[in-house]
């Protein structure tokens, strides 16, 4: 008996998470900081203090510590992903890592453009609801296709005339957003945006496979699907799709850039997911990069090129070759779409090959930056360009607002390489300083890298995987 319960206390504890770090809880002082919002405003030095989660700018909230080592520091919005997929729940509980590294990289926001099986989401609510570090969520639950089941959570649409339906269920599960994927037409997506613009939702989306992006009338276009026209694709899987601009050309990118232009289309162009893609092509130095911040399944199984997930196996040399002229392409497809004053949102897919959360918004950054788009362009469609489209105040940093705010060393308006000088993330006026994160992470990877859960997790992520690969 004794036996038994030793050995049930052993299996329970193997998955028990390591414990979060414990943040600095309001009230707090900052003193002669200057306050960034990018492209809007900038002031100070000022002081500024944090009391029940708001910014009291020039006041002294009752009680407040002085946090005097920030002092001469930048104070700017914290980051919002776009664009990001949450970690299924399971025995292993992923959802805190993911949070972690969010914070870790300063994304205080993301939006969840897709709730694979349902579970994803409510674990975040749950650590939210807790109080564990992890990001305000913006969530558009489950995919909704026509006549495509990709992935567990989908509600499939026959008609327009069931739109006003399919989008009163994704609001009754509490998401905020509706996520249009495959085989929708045109016609039902009108019905869908319809729908969701009566229940004070938005819409993001695939462009379906036969449409272009201006056909399609998906508001908030994702990957920049629907640029290339789909008589000049190799096929019609993602890809595809996002990776063969074969036949994009100059006057094809003059065309998105007048439609998305006067239409307002907001893109969320996830650059790096095709920046990542290119891993493939060094497989092992990519892999190896992604175990710094990401548990061994991903690089080992998930993303395996052989047995990993199915869209990714085998794919031939030359498709990701390709993929490095599509990359190009599409920066400057958003210098344009950036010069011409159209609304950008930087998103990072992450959970595709390669992608770390957080990390990976750094290098969407970049890859912005290397476009030719200046630093405190970037940082605006970090932060307050997407708060516009999401109508939240998390965007910017002023009186009142919501305490959702990063602070660094050195201005990274002037280069992004200041992004490295962060030294503390504020989320809902909890402060977590930058050693206590990479502490977390530390503590967290040693926690999946250890025996059995090592061996538990893999054969775990194999089964899951091989259970995806049959919708394909």
């Amino acid at each position: 008996m004794a036996l038994s319960a030793g050995l049930a206390f052993w299996l329970w504890s193997i998955f028990q998470l390591p414990k979060p770090p414990v943040p600095m809880i309001d009230p707090f002082r900052l003193t002669d900081v200057v306050i960034i919002n990018p492209m809007i405003d900038r002031s100070g030095p000022t002081s500024m203090s944090v009391s029940e989660g708001v910014v009291r700018v020039g006041a002294v909230a009752e009680g407040a510590k002085e946090l005097s080592k920030y002092e001469g520091m930048f104070v700017l919005p914290g980051f919002i992903d776009m664009h990001s997929h949450l970690p299924n729940d399971n025995v292993l509980k992923l959802t805190q890592h993911y949070g972690l590294l969010h914070l870790k990289h300063g994304v205080t926001t993301v939006r969840d453009a897709g709730d694979l099986d349902g579970t994803s989401v409510p674990a975040a609510r749950g650590l939210i609801a807790r109080g564990a570090p992890f990001t305000q969520l913006i969530s558009c639950g489950p995919f909704v296709s026509h006549n495509v089941t990709v992935w567990p959570n989908t509600i499939r649409i026959a008609a327009a005339d069931e739109a006003a339906e399919v989008v009163e269920a994704i609001a009754d599960q509490g998401h905020d957003c509706v996520k249009a994927y495959e085989g929708l037409t045109p016609d039902l997506i009108r019905a869908i945006v319809k729908a969701a613009e009566e229940r004070g939702m938005h819409v993001i989306g695939h462009v379906p496979a036969d449409y272009t992006l201006e056909e399609a009338g998906i508001p908030d276009v994702q990957h920049f699907f629907g640029v290339p026209e789909p008589d000049t694709l190799g096929g019609d899987s993602v890809t595809f799709r996002n990776g063969d601009w074969s036949g994009v050309d100059d006057d094809r990118l003059d065309d998105i850039v007048s439609f998305v232009s006067e239409n307002r289309v907001r893109n969320t162009p996830t650059l790096m997911t095709l920046y990542h893609f290119l891993g493939f092509l060094e497989y092992e130095a990519a892999s190896a990069e992604a175990r710094k911040l990401m548990p061994a399944i991903f690089a080992d199984v998930v993303w395996n090129p052989e047995t990993g997930l199915p869209v990714y196996r085998d794919i031939p040399e030359a498709r990701l070759r390709a993929a490095r002229d599509a990359l190009s392409k599409k920066q400057v497809l958003a210098k344009r779409l950036s010069d011409a004053g159209a609304i950008l949102h930087l998103g990072t897919d992450a959970g595709q090959p390669f992608t770390a959360p957080g990390a990976s918004f750094w290098i969407e950054m970049r890859l912005f930056e290397q476009a030719g788009i200046s630093p405190e362009q970037v940082l605006a469609y970090a932060t307050n360009v997407p708060a516009n489209s999401l109508g939240t105040d998390s965007g910017r940093v002023f009186d009142g607002s919501p305490a959702d705010f990063l602070i660094f060393k050195e201005d990274p308006t002037n280069t992004l390489d200041a992004l490295s000088s962060l030294q503390a993330v504020v989320i809902g006026g909890r402060l977590y300083t930058k050693p206590q994160l990479d502490v977390a992470i530390e503590r967290s990877l040693s926690h999946y890298a250890a025996w059995p859960l090592n061996v538990i997790s893999e054969r775990a992520a194999q089964r899951t995987v091989d259970e995806t690969a049959k919708n394909f």
